[in-house]
């Protein structure tokens, strides 16, 4: 059936989202440039470094003091037939003179508006939390160093191991061409009656395996190009790949206990950590400063009015005569107001001196001192584990260098092994199996070299990671 314009447009959109971006080709550097900029990780710590800022600033705060504008309005009436009031809200007391029959209506209102001036004139426990909210900004940009080192790391061993499973398919890719070659040898030489059904089986057998082989490097290609783009912080869709060959980089500089020392030294991790115990020192001050004395001073001024209306007054007098009685005079209605306003201020001096707390100032400055103890201790345990990283990646190094001369060594071998059994077993000199090992070992050797090449350039990043130390493009 034919589809209508309008769904032919559709569906080419469709399919135009369903295609995934192209192929993203980077460097390394290319890598690290990008990571840089997008890592989550180093977000995160950007983010905390932002936090303790705020977090310094707000005990920068509590050395300045505190202004305050205050405002009330009130609006009261009453009506009335006594002439006492009392305790009426704005008004007070109030005495009329209404009499029998008299009534008021009373209306109230007040407005004031002023100012309030609050500081702390001694507060011993402000310092050391200036202190650690200093210490805590400080903790958190050796973090973001820190972090910058691991996050390099981070991209460069995913980076690596692409490589690494980049090399490993033309591996396989040749030991497939090799037991063709021989599966394609061993059945013309059955075919001439030379050579029984057993050789033309074990090259199949062989060759199927490098076909297993194969699709295995390129499944782990596949997961090591994913494990680079979380790396990078790429979308889910974005496929990346490597351009840098994997290739031996040049040999580290120092040697063991240059390479501790310099780990050692200026390390932000340890800053770090050396900077968490300040905070808890300062933490001891401060919990040893809940018994100390605080003054405050609070200082207040401001402008009132307030206005007394009247609309309804009506008194009905009466006029008494000795001997004769009295007579109620007409009453009268009369209407009043008044206003009126007024300025004051005042200061107050406080003073706080705490006598028993139930022992939470020493339980405090308890447990502070402990926590201080114990940043002291992870910082000798961090000290360690970079000196066992060290001897690690220093030690890997090392090594590294000799397998890869053992591999390249094995793989000249292996090559002029399998040309020498090929030539043998075609002039029915050697049985196939010899073919069999030869190209096995080949195969075995070339994945060796790239592994031992893959190990020398992940342990000198490592070495570049914990010493700081950058690579240098000269050499």
């Amino acid at each position: 059936m034919a589809l209508t314009p309008v769904a032919a447009l559709l569906a080419s959109a469709q399919v135009a989202q369903a295609e995934p971006p192209p192929l993203l080709r980077l460097s390394l550097q290319q890598a690290l440039q990008r990571g840089t900029d997008d890592s989550l990780s180093l977000r995160d710590a950007g983010l905390a470094v932002q936090e303790a800022r705020a977090l310094e600033g707000i005990a920068n705060s509590q050395f300045l003091p505190k202004l305050d504008l205050v405002g009330l309005g009130t609006y009261t009436q009453v009506g009335t037939s006594t002439g006492f009031i009392s305790n009426v809200p704005t008004l007070g007391d109030l005495n009329l003179s209404l009499g029998a029959q008299g009534y008021a209506v009373l209306q109230n209102t007040f407005g004031n508006l002023g100012l309030a001036l609050n500081y702390t004139l001694v507060d011993f426990g402000r310092a050391p939390l200036r202190q650690a909210a200093a210490a805590t900004r400080l903790a958190a940009g050796a973090e973001l160093r820190e972090s910058q080192r691991r996050s390099r790391f981070a991209i460069t061993s995913a980076y690596l191991n692409l490589q690494l499973a980049d090399a490993q398919v033309p591996v396989w890719q040749r030991a497939i061409e090799s037991s063709g070659a021989l599966l394609r040898d061993a059945r013309a030489i059955r075919k001439r009656g030379l050579a029984a059904r057993i050789d033309t089986l074990q090259a199949e057998a062989l060759n199927q395996a490098d076909r297993q082989g194969l699709a295995a490097a390129e499944a782990q290609r596949s997961v090591a190009r994913s494990g680079l783009a979380r790396a990078l912080n790429l979308p889910p869709t974005q496929a990346v790949a490597a351009t840098d060959p994997l290739v031996a980089g040049s040999a580290w500089s120092l040697d063991l206990p240059g390479s501790i020392q310099r780990a050692l030294q200026d390390r932000p991790v340890l800053e770090a950590i050396a900077q968490q115990r300040q905070v808890q020192l300062a933490q001891v001050k401060a919990a040893r400063a809940l018994v100390l004395p605080r003054v405050g001073l609070l200082l207040g001024a401001g402008y009132s009015g307030d206005k007394l209306a009247a609309p309804v007054l009506q008194n009905t007098p009466t006029v008494a005569v000795q001997g004769v009685g009295s007579a109620t005079l007409p009453s009268q209605s009369l209407n009043a107001s008044a206003n009126g306003s007024f300025y004051d201020w005042g200061a107050l001096l406080t003073l706080r001196q705490p006598l028993f707390d139930g022992g939470l100032s020493r339980q405090s400055v308890a447990l502070a001192q402990r926590q201080a103890d114990r940043k002291q201790v992870a910082l000798q345990q961090a000290e360690q584990l970079i000196t066992q990283s060290v001897e690690t990646f220093w030690a890997e190094h090392q090594a590294a260098a000799a397998q890869q001369q053992a591999a390249a060594a094995a793989v000249r071998a292996g090559e002029q092994a399998v040309r020498d059994a090929q030539l043998r077993y075609r002039a029915a000199i050697a049985p196939i199996t010899e073919v069999l090992i030869a190209q096995r070992d080949l195969q075995a050797a070339r994945s060796a070299l790239a592994a031992a090449i893959y190990r020398w350039n992940l342990s000198r990043a490592g070495l570049v990671m914990e010493t700081g130390l950058e690579a240098d493009p000269s050499r």
